[in-house]
């Protein structure tokens, strides 16, 4: 992997994801509702490891309604977006991208 395909512009990134949401928006409008709710979660350490099956305890539940909760409370009180901030925006972002296909 070269350096360029490892390393993210966040301007570039910003402006994907801009354009991502603006399609988005055109094709179901300003609202999305979940149609699910729970996920399976796997640790970071298993998550990219390629090279090894998660094991059946590594799994924990996630859920949609408590990571976008998280996310609007922490707004809405003006705290600081910790690290997992974007963990929890990736957790809805791919829940979005799949209900999109």
């Amino acid at each position: 992997m070269s350096e360029d395909d490892s390393t993210v512009s966040l301007e570039t990134l910003r402006q994907v994801f801009n354009e991502a949401l603006d399609n988005l928006e055109e094709r179901v409008g300003h609202t999305v509702e979940f149609d699910e709710d729970f996920f399976w979660s796997i640790p970071r350490e298993a998550l990219y490891d390629p090279h090894a099956t998660p094991d059946p305890e590594q799994l924990t539940l996630g859920q949609l309604t408590s990571s976008w909760d998280t996310l609007k409370r922490m707004r809405a009180n003006g705290d600081y977006m910790n690290d997992h901030t974007l963990v929890w925006i990736a957790e809805i972002l791919r829940a979005l991208g799949q209900r999109a296909r």
